[in-house]
């Protein structure tokens, strides 16, 4: 008898998520038939097969919930690769170290993961790491539907208070502008989600992170002055895979050497990239 209930249960929730369009009532249904297939033993081989085979359908496909404007879809990703880079080529004054940013699943993965939760703010940067390096974030959450265009040029619209290189000229945020066309941030992922009460969230995470105080985000200049045999329509393509430990490493790159062995630990960047753009942090 009890057995019998657990397969009503079982095939009732099934129903639920299929007919269900509501997705916070499918992820509550989708929790309830995990916790069946986690504590309950009676399933046959069929019967358990069938669930795995639902549960990981929906993995697959929940990552993103808005269609369109997943960033897994390559139009997507094409669109935020494309309004970065003519966001950083548009700089000014022109920006003589700005890196082509390209699109990292990696990257993403993050992103994805920090929206998924619905946490409406920034999270720690200790939460951000990618092969030991700090990501940089920007978030933005609606009440309608936006297009990544929109999305990306909302943190833009900053610039209109932003002074290079003084900073704010009203005391104001500027972060997400400067975090856009900071210089070394070259791989961008992104995700998106929707959440309790129609808050449709989206964010994007950076590789290499930028915003760190008393920097500017890039070195004023012509175009591509800083990498003359490594320009992309006015932006580099030379990023250097290291970074700099301490900030006065060019000092120690000319006084001390590279030979030395403290040096060369805390400076791989210096040391190391001597025609590539080094990043900050």
């Amino acid at each position: 008898m009890e057995k019998n209930i657990h397969i009503y249960i079982f095939w009732g929730f099934l129903f639920l998520f299929f007919f269900n369009t509501d997705l916070f009532q499918k992820n509550f249904v989708l929790t309830a038939v995990q916790y069946l297939f986690k504590t309950i033993s009676w399933m046959d081989e069929k019967m358990l097969a069938f669930l795995i085979c639902i549960v990981a359908v929906h993995q697959v496909h929940s990552a993103c919930v808005l269609a369109d404007f997943c960033p897994q879809n390559a139009t997507v990703q094409a669109e935020i690769v494309d309004v970065h880079n003519a966001f950083r080529r548009a700089v000014q004054p022109s920006a003589s170290d700005m890196l082509i940013m390209s699109y990292s699943d990696e990257v993403a993965a993050s992103a994805q993961a920090w929206v998924d939760q619905c946490i409406l703010a920034h999270g720690a940067p200790s939460t951000r790491l990618l092969n030991g390096y700090h990501l940089g974030e920007n978030l933005f959450y609606s009440s309608s539907l936006k297009s990544w265009t929109d999305v990306i040029g909302a943190w833009h619209s900053e610039v209109e208070r932003y002074n290079y290189p003084i900073g704010s000229t009203n005391g104001k945020s500027i972060g997400h502008y400067t975090q856009v066309i900071w210089n070394s941030s070259y791989k961008v992922g992104c995700g998106a989600t929707l959440c309790p009460d129609n808050i449709y969230y989206y964010g994007c995470h950076y590789y290499r992170a930028g915003n760190f105080r008393r920097w500017v985000p890039y070195t004023a200049g012509p175009p591509c002055e800083s990498c003359p045999n490594n320009c992309v329509d006015k932006l580099c393509n030379n990023p250097c895979p290291y970074i700099d430990h301490y900030i006065n490493c060019p000092i120690l790159k000319n006084t001390t050497g590279c030979s030395n062995e403290l040096v060369k630990a805390w400076c791989p960047a210096s040391c190391t990239c001597t025609t590539e753009i080094i990043p900050i942090g």
